[in-house]
């Protein structure tokens, strides 16, 4: 803004605004890390905004490029141009825009008086650059007078890879509805053991069931799209930790495992999507881009899916399952249902929902081996590592992804108590 002569003024307020579809689509064209610095950089997807109380605001991408600018209109823009130094003077403020200026051609220009003063709009297009194949960048730039007010970037992407992204989306939407049915029907079930119990007045744990309530409505409410999300999920889960010691009879908690497995499963993932690169087929590298960049948000929707789903998947369902097909045929009947919750895009879409039964069932086997509370630490240490690529570079998301192996080790490390 200071090299189109205007000061800003005040502390700016910024905000992250993120194209998942656009993400993705680059991550595809481009499979691997590619793919990703081009959704950070040159492809626009993942951009911070920068308002300013005095006027003004700007988008700069998280890898640092000005993606679009804009500066309140001043009170005396200078002299009108005629058309022939218009054009150069709208030719010569692209080098301001963008880093490749001579890859960029005017395609059409358009002018209007208004104000008492011409204006001049243009706009440009830069071929695919450093992007994709097929893919093309745009450029529009406005003036008035002969100062430059504006100019905003766009990419259009090729057709089949936005296609085959935002197809995929929409298919595994449809098909989780059916896993956020089973889990309906789980918590139905395990209202209804519960209340079978009290019936016959066995004991229950409620300030157990309290405290982990009001955890996981904590830490929902920084990662819920909803205000209303975050307290029913810790009303139920209340409810399911209250009842599930009564009727149960789950292994027995091992928590130094759970981080260190989370690591290895974390490891598993990585090594999945390099080998379905690998094959021909195609995942994204990144998990879903937040909405919210702050670091709570990366802590929240690392651990709000464990503490939400685990005691559900790896506790109340085996529990009542094991009894018809025994503890193992209930942790492969719980597998498919978690599968379908959290799948990514990917070709072919087997790979992705095949990807994610491999993750359920190591969460079912540290289940086994370390209970429910193994499970919740392994499944927000991999969560974390995993969701860590989607945030910009900083030490202070590095922290946050790292906090599960941090207690793991601590865990590790703690000595044992004696029998």
């Amino acid at each position: 803004m200071e090299r189109l002569g205007y000061q800003p003024i005040g502390e700016p307020a910024a905000g992250f605004e993120g194209d998942q579809e656009l993400a993705w689509a680059l991550e595809r064209a481009r499979p691997g890390p590619g793919g990703v610095g081009l959704a950070r950089g040159e492809g626009g997807a993942l951009r911070w905004r920068v308002v300013f109380p005095g006027g003004g605001e700007v988008q700069v991408t998280v890898d640092g490029l000005v993606w679009s600018l804009r500066r309140p209109v001043p009170s005396a823009p200078g002299p009108d141009l005629f058309p022939s130094l218009a054009r150069a003077r709208v030719e010569a403020a692209v080098a301001a825009a963008v880093p490749d200026p001579a890859a960029w051609r005017l395609v059409r220009a358009q002018s209007w008086r208004e104000g008492g003063h011409t204006w001049e709009r243009a706009w440009f297009v830069g071929g695919p650059g450093p992007l994709p194949s097929g893919w093309r960048r745009e450029l529009e730039l406005e003036m008035a007078g002969s100062t430059v007010l504006s100019w905003r970037r766009s990419v259009h992407p090729l057709g089949t890879d936005l296609g085959v992204v935002t197809g995929r989306m929409a298919e595994l939407r449809l098909l989780r509805r059916p896993a956020m049915l089973g889990l309906a029907i789980l918590v139905v079930g395990v209202l209804v053991a519960g209340a079978e119990a009290v019936a016959y007045r066995e004991s229950v744990a409620p300030m157990r069931g309290i405290a982990y309530g009001l955890v996981t409505a904590f830490a929902g409410s920084f990662a819920a799209d909803s205000l209303t999300a975050a307290p029913v999920q810790g009303v139920v889960l209340a409810l399911v930790v209250a009842v599930l010691p009564v009727w149960t009879d789950l292994p027995r908690p091992r928590l130094r495992l759970g981080p260190a497995a989370g690591v290895a499963l974390a490891g598993v993932t990585l090594v999945g999507r390099a080998v379905i690169l690998g094959t021909g087929g195609w995942a994204p590298v990144t998990s879903p881009v937040a909405a919210d960049m702050g670091v709570g948000r990366l802590l929240a929707e690392s651990w709000v899916p464990a503490l939400v789903e685990e005691p559900l998947l790896r506790g109340a369902l085996p529990a009542l399952a094991a009894p018809v097909v025994g503890w193992w045929g209930a942790a492969l009947l719980a597998a498919p249902v978690g599968a379908l919750l959290h799948p990514v895009p990917s070709v072919p879409v087997l790979a992705s929902i095949g990807l994610e039964l491999v993750l359920q069932a190591g969460l079912a086997v540290v289940a086994r081996f370390a209970g429910v509370g193994g499970a919740v630490l392994a499944r927000g240490t991999y969560e974390a590592l995993v969701r860590r690529a989607s945030f910009p570079v900083g030490s202070e998301w590095d922290r946050v992804a790292l906090l599960g192996v941090a207690v793991g080790t601590i865990l590790l490390l703690w000595p044992r108590r004696r029998e």
